[in-house]
């Protein structure tokens, strides 16, 4: 189940691409596959669906096995070859779908998207001057910006999310315009997700220190209320971890908050353990690594427990 306010990433987890502007109406890339005169998705999870479906009939069973069985990244560096294949096919049948979303659908209004667009710009603006001050690489999120209609899942209807990455499609994070959860959050969250390099963490600590580090930047520069932000928050089990980490960090390392955020995240973001090291020691950093390979391992009694040197 995705909560609310979470990003739901299918099947795989993805990178996006470098541009904060959403794709015009107007432009439809014809899939190097034929669809042929087929239904269109009525959904984004029934875009991923079909994909799937698809490339059950498509793929060699070996091909099969390394598509089910790797990330994108990892396909990517195994078999180059398999990658441009299936990333071709997703983002021709993508590009048709989000075309056929926005001429055939109710239409997002005019207003409304600029405004969501304005709000993504200044969210880039904002963390590629922190990741400078960082001296952090930044590479700009894209944004394309659906009808609400959209991600709300037909055979799941439990699954709500405030945006989606399709796997293999490198070009965008998607997101609805309407949504409960402040955009600005939406899209610093996804910002860190895509800007993170070799990253050890498992699901719930990368969620965690993800959301955690998001909406600490979203207040640090005044792109929400406190009051917004605490409204808003999603992934109260992985943030709870999270905390008892970074009070570990202020009390072993006698920093401020702020400053344990900000060493947790460059940590996250580069994938360099070397000062999470320095502070907990390699064999406890390392258990703590491994809690995190599990949902059901993140627990703030085993997390304490893997700190203890």
């Amino acid at each position: 189940m995705v909560r609310k306010g979470a990003c739901r990433v299918v099947h795989m987890a993805l990178a996006v691409a470098c541009v904060t502007i959403g794709l015009s109406a107007s432009s439809q890339a014809e899939p190097a596959t034929p669809t042929g005169e087929v239904r269109q998705p009525r959904n984004i999870y029934e875009l991923v669906y079909g994909v799937e479906h698809t490339f059950v009939n498509v793929l060699s069973r070996e091909e099969w096995k390394e598509f089910t069985a790797k990330t994108p990244e990892e396909i990517r560096e195994s078999n180059p070859r398999l990658y441009d294949r299936i990333s071709r096919d997703v983002k021709g049948w993508t590009d048709e779908w989000i075309h056929h979303v926005r001429t055939s659908l109710v239409p997002i209004p005019e207003k409304r998207l600029l405004a969501a667009r304005a709000k993504a710009e200044r969210v880039d603006a904002v963390l590629k001057s922190h990741f400078a001050v960082k001296g952090l690489p930044y590479k700009p999120l894209k944004v394309v910006f659906l009808p609400p209609q959209v991600f709300l899942d037909e055979r799941h209807r439990e699954n709500l999310t405030s945006g989606m990455f399709i796997p293999f499609y490198p070009d965008a994070f998607f997101t609805s315009v309407d949504w409960p959860v402040p955009m600005e959050l939406v899209l610093v969250h996804e910002s860190l997700h895509f800007n993170k390099t070799g990253t050890p963490y498992g699901r719930p600590l990368l969620e965690g220190i993800t959301e955690t580090a998001s909406c600490y930047l979203s207040l640090k520069y005044e792109l929400l209320t406190a009051r917004a932000i605490n409204r808003a928050q999603s992934y109260p089990q992985e943030r709870k971890g999270v905390d008892l980490i970074l009070s570990e960090i202020i009390k072993r390392a006698s920093v401020s908050r702020d400053d344990a955020i900000d060493l947790f995240l460059e940590a996250y973001l580069t994938g360099r353990q070397d000062e999470m090291i320095k502070i907990f020691g390699a064999e406890p950093w390392s258990r703590v690594l491994s809690l995190s390979g599990s949902d059901e391992d993140w627990q703030t009694h085993k997390i304490a427990k893997a700190l203890e040197r």
